[in-house]
């Protein structure tokens, strides 16, 4: 079975195994602050991936690797290696999703639905979270915490997000869509703050591609 990977990163990123309870559970103002207190300190993320794809039984459907880099202002690069190879790119202001294997290649206006995505984690405001999400924080120590998001609209492609944190590190996501089906990303190598080249959020694509342009007439 096939995911759609474009859905997954534009509403749609994923896991969250807890090891220690805590004794009380945090209010959900509590648990707003702490998440973003954390997302705060990330200004720049990257990082390679492992992610896969459960289905409602709990077995592995699909495989892929790949990488990341975001920066808080809103540039986003996303891309997975084969056997679904995927490049998506945000320049805070069009998102470009190419596909390799078609030769083709979307690009379409980042709209306000950006917000209520996996990607405000790292390269969206963080004083949003609270309008677009109910927190929760699950489980987790001074130095392993899980924090449960819950879209409040129902526009939304996921039914739930958890994000595992040790420390300040992200280290793991896991998206819940409506069917049932869980995508997880295990981060490999993460690096925070810093600095990228002004080409790292540009693409550009091979000659020949075919290009659909996804935007409203003005």
């Amino acid at each position: 079975m096939k995911i759609n990977s474009k859905a997954f990163l534009l509403s749609g990123v994923i896991l969250f195994i807890s090891q220690v309870l805590f004794a009380q559970a945090a209010s959900s103002g509590e648990a707003l602050e702490q998440l973003v207190n954390k997302l705060e300190k990330i200004s720049t993320f990257s990082a390679s991936f492992v992610q896969y794809a459960v289905d409602q039984k709990g077995k592995r459907i699909q495989e892929s690797r790949g990488e990341l880099k975001a920066d808080r202002s809103g540039l986003f690069y996303w891309q997975t290696f084969e056997p679904l190879q995927q490049i998506v790119v945000s320049d805070g202001k069009h998102v470009t999703v190419y596909d390799p294997d078609l030769e083709q290649a979307t690009i379409q206006e980042v709209g306000q639905q950006a917000q209520t995505t996996p990607a405000i984690l790292f390269s969206g405001d963080t004083a949003t979270i609270g309008e677009n999400f109910s927190v929760e924080l699950k489980s987790g120590s001074a130095d392993n915490q899980q924090f449960l998001l819950t879209p409040k609209t129902n526009e939304s492609l996921f039914e739930r997000l958890l994000v595992r944190f040790e420390g300040d590190n992200v280290q793991e996501l896991r998206i819940t869509d409506a069917l049932g089906q869980e995508s997880t990303m295990s981060f490999i190598e993460t690096k925070v703050n810093q600095v990228f080249s002004p080409q790292t959020f540009k693409l550009d694509l091979p000659k020949g591609t075919d290009i659909i342009r996804d935007v409203p007439v003005r």
